[in-house]
């Protein structure tokens, strides 16, 4: 498997558009804790269901002592993360040890969790081999403080900004800087967070700083669009690689939507967005999934809306 997945050119008919990011939002946002801290469950989760929002979080599995909220998280649509089995220095290890530290804590999250575990933080920050990371994990985070483009050039190494007093963002001013920064050139910010209020965790930061910066992100919703580390890469391998098949129909048209990126490492299941330009002779439309009606709007003259890989959706005329 390549270090970074083979990234194939879009080939859907010229009345579509695919978004950059879901739902036409200008820039994505993730939220990557490390370390499990105590006060990652109780205090910050909390504060990001509070404006709708879900992180990643990144464990090292011989430290877990109750996998529990952990697993809670994962339920309510939070992601959980390998950061290895017992957080190592990958560059003072072997191949066939950094393959066990990969391998072994994929397993113990999926048992635990009971959901697939497809990304990974290094600890230390300190990159291991790209092939061997790349037969376990879709993506993979470092930390080289800056934003990242909306297709990153390596899969295996996508950079992070170092939250709290340690790193270069520590108010909720400075984490607003930095993701409205990213918006001119549709970039990804993810944030690398570890303690929350003084709970013993690396460089923490301070919850009202956090919420504060939050509520900026959902006051300016139109801009950003806050996911998970696994749910962003696999917006931009289905997005870089969406197919779109069109067939006229009596009503309307069938979009049969595929992905020219697979991987055996997960099912391409994000919704991503597209609009289709309507005839002019249209004044209104609606999609089908089946016969389920798909949610929709109209915006100069195309409909939008969200589509999954290997769905099909009729795009019928309303008269």
């Amino acid at each position: 498997m390549l270090a970074t997945p083979l990234l194939l050119s879009a080939q859907t008919p010229k009345e579509y558009t695919t978004a950059t990011w879901f739902d036409f939002k200008k820039s994505a946002i993730t939220y990557s804790f490390d370390d499990g801290t105590p006060n990652q469950m109780p205090i910050a989760v909390p504060i990001l269901d509070k404006y709708g929002f879900k992180a990643t979080f990144n464990l090292v599995t011989d430290w877990v002592q109750d996998w529990q909220p952990f697993a809670d998280a994962s339920k309510n649509g939070h992601e959980i993360a390998s950061h290895t089995i017992t957080h190592p220095y990958f560059n003072q290890i072997d191949e066939q040890e950094q393959r066990r530290q990969l391998e072994t804590s994929k397993q113990i999250i999926e048992e635990k969790i009971g959901k697939p575990c497809i990304t990974m933080v290094y600890p230390y920050c300190v990159r291991g081999n790209d092939n061997i990371v790349a037969e376990y994990y879709i993506s993979a985070r470092t930390c080289s403080g800056q934003s990242e483009q909306s297709t990153p050039q390596n899969l295996m190494d996508i950079s992070s900004i170092l939250g709290g007093p340690e790193g270069h963002v520590v108010s909720a001013d400075d984490f607003n800087k930095a993701v409205a920064a990213a918006v001119p050139f549709n970039g990804w910010t993810t944030f690398l967070l570890h303690g929350v209020d003084g709970d013993g965790g690396y460089s923490p930061i301070k919850s009202e700083d956090f919420d504060a910066h939050l509520k900026y992100v959902s006051d300016n919703a139109s801009d950003y669009w806050v996911t998970t580390f696994a749910a962003a890469t696999k917006y931009l391998l289905e997005r870089n690689s969406l197919i779109i098949n069109e067939k006229k129909t009596s009503d309307g048209y069938l979009a049969e939507v595929t992905v020219g990126a697979e991987s055996p490492l997960t099912c391409f299941d994000q919704p991503v967005t597209v609009s289709r330009q309507l005839p002019k002779k249209w004044t209104s439309a609606k999609v089908f999934d089946g016969k389920k009606e798909v949610a929709s709007r109209i915006e100069n003259g195309a409909i939008i809306f969200n589509v999954v890989p290997h769905h099909n959706y009729n795009i019928n005329q309303v008269k």
